[in-house]
């Protein structure tokens, strides 16, 4: 009985060890997703943190890409409410608010549909930087193949970026970190199925 625990035990071990060691590099992948500008088709903002539907705009004007898509808008906003009133009348054509979906998967399907309608084939990505690694991945999962997606971090107040191992911080990681793996193992089982759905 007693080997039987040890080898419990030492299983135990080495799944939490194992764990740590892919949380580790979960929160060290931050590193990779910063603010490179580049030309794209579309540049798609996740809405859920401050700051992100702003910097959209800014690549918009500065001429990164020809549209702008903010995905997850609430049914009751506007652009006039999410910009305070600063969108010109040219602008105001070359923004679309996506109002259908509430998840990281719902922009991604819902993303995917605009593209397809308007014949795009590239996008930058818009999220905070503890929420680009999850984002990306789905993203790149419902997206076709020949779709070009290029990521651009937004950096958040709830959480200090300099200090991601303490604090609020790795509880925000800890969340997306299961959130993240939740979504390889769903989209692992089930890739065929959805993928084959949205087509």
């Amino acid at each position: 009985m007693k080997k039987r625990g040890y080898i419990i035990l030492a299983g135990l071990i080495l799944i939490i060890g194992y764990a740590m060691h892919l949380f580790v590099n979960f929160v060290r992948d931050t590193e990779n997703f910063g603010q490179t500008i580049t030309k794209a088709d579309a540049i798609v903002v996740l809405t859920g943190g401050k700051g992100r539907a702003r910097e959209g705009l800014n690549l918009l004007r500065k001429g990164s890409a020809g549209i702008l898509i903010i995905s997850g808008v609430n049914k009751d906003a506007g652009l006039d409410s999410i910009f305070l009133n600063q969108i010109s009348g040219p602008e105001r054509n070359s923004i679309i608010l996506e109002k259908n979906s509430r998840s990281t998967f719902e922009n991604a399907l819902e993303v995917r549909k605009l593209m397809a309608e308007r014949g795009l084939k590239s996008m930058v990505l818009i999220t905070s930087v503890y929420h680009m690694k999850r984002a990306l991945y789905i993203f790149k999962q419902v997206m076709p193949a020949d779709i070009s997606i290029g990521t651009y971090s937004v950096k958040s107040p709830i959480f200090d970026e300099k200090r991601l191992w303490f604090g609020r911080g790795i509880v925000i990681f800890a969340v997306e970190f299961l959130k993240y793996y939740w979504y390889v193992g769903w989209f692992y089982l089930t890739h065929s199925v959805s993928i084959q759905a949205i087509k």
